[in-house]
């Protein structure tokens, strides 16, 4: 039978219709299980994602990497002299050394120009170390949100919602979000490493193209910066390799989501299942999720895509409409999850079967 068509049969006298199965199916299912409880489900999604445990539309960081290089009439001089530095604070190289550094960076010799820079300054490492320092810092922070108290949040976040498509009220509150540190707390850190691992290597041709590009580029600018007199091929070295930095990117980008897309839709239920189920173990919810979403990918592709509409009026709203927009879109997907699944209710059926063939829906 047809999922996308409307089917219809003479059985003892009377005409059966079966619903089509498409992306306004599970939207109106997602609607009718949130029309009492939307400013639960979005006080849930407020707590989830101040946690880590969900991402709610992106956050926008303007940065600003210095003030543009001017040819003007200031002199190098009357500069430094304006914004209070002083010229023994530059890193000042020989003839010899400037020319070997123009030479090495045009060329992409990052281990030379480092080694030219920290011979003549030995500040040049510090600065370096100091900034890896603080990153590394940010990073662990990160890491320790995202894996510790985001895991079990974000399963939880989708208990959530599968209570939700079920009707079970009792459930469908706050509380829900942190029934999982107390049950498989581990499973669910486990499980989002390993997502978040098999997510990271799909990227990974924009990591290697990003850093190639980057490391030329900032390379670059820390010897502008550094320098009291820098040559005028470094300018022009430094405006292509910024020019190069962006083509990679975009090269890699474009390579990752090739990449990226088929594979995070084929483990997209795997916290839903560990949510529904939480005895199955990591790689489990893994496998399982690969086989449920067989013939499935494309489907949930297209209920994700009918958001697109919704998620920029949440944008347009400061943001703050995406607090609506997600649980709207968590819902539908746990309506799709317990259609493409056979689920009744968590109580009612075994663990989902790992036959692709079971998750067929006629």
């Amino acid at each position: 039978m047809n999922n996308n068509e409307h089917q219809f049969s003479e059985q003892n006298g009377y005409t059966q219709q079966t619903v089509a199965k498409n992306a306004a199916y599970y939207r109106q299912k997602a609607r009718e299980a949130l029309k009492d409880f939307w400013w639960t489900a979005i006080l849930v999604t407020l707590v989830a994602s101040l946690l880590g445990g969900v991402a709610i539309g992106s956050v926008n960081i303007g940065t600003n990497f210095g003030g543009a290089i001017s040819s003007g009439n200031i002199t190098d001089d009357e500069f430094f002299e304006d914004e209070g530095y002083e010229d023994e604070d530059s890193i000042v190289l020989t003839d010899e050394q400037s020319q070997k550094l123009t030479e090495a960076f045009a060329t992409g010799d990052f281990s030379t120009v480092s080694a030219i820079l920290s011979e003549a300054d030995p500040m040049f490492n510090v600065v370096f170390a100091v900034i890896g320092i603080i990153f590394l810092m940010i990073l662990c922070f990160a890491l320790a949100l995202v894996y510790f108290i985001g895991s079990p949040i974000k399963v939880g976040y989708h208990r959530f919602f599968l209570e939700l498509i079920d009707g079970n009220n009792a459930e469908i509150r706050v509380g829900t979000l942190f029934r999982f540190f107390k049950q498989g707390y581990l499973k669910t850190v486990g499980l989002n490493f390993m997502y978040n691992l098999i997510m990271s290597l799909t990227m990974l041709p924009f990591y290697i193209l990003t850093g190639i590009g980057v490391g030329k580029f900032f390379t670059g600018v820390f010897a502008v910066a550094f320098l009291e007199n820098p040559a005028d091929e470094i300018f022009i070295s430094l405006a292509l390799a910024m020019l190069s930095m962006v083509g990679l990117m975009l090269l890699g980008l474009f390579i990752s989501i090739i990449i990226n897309i088929p594979v995070s839709y084929m483990y997209s239920m795997a916290h839903t299942i560990m949510a529904d189920y939480p005895g199955v173990g990591v790689f489990e919810a893994l496998r399982s999720s690969r086989n449920m979403m067989k013939g499935n990918k494309w489907r949930l592709f297209c209920l994700d895509f009918s958001f697109i509409g919704w998620a920029l009026l949440g944008v347009c709203a400061c943001g703050l409409g995406s607090y609506a927009v997600t649980p709207y879109q968590y819902a539908a997907r746990a309506a799709f999850y317990a259609d493409i699944s056979g689920r009744k209710t968590p109580e009612d059926v075994e663990f989902p079967s790992i036959n692709p063939e079971d998750y067929i829906i006629e």
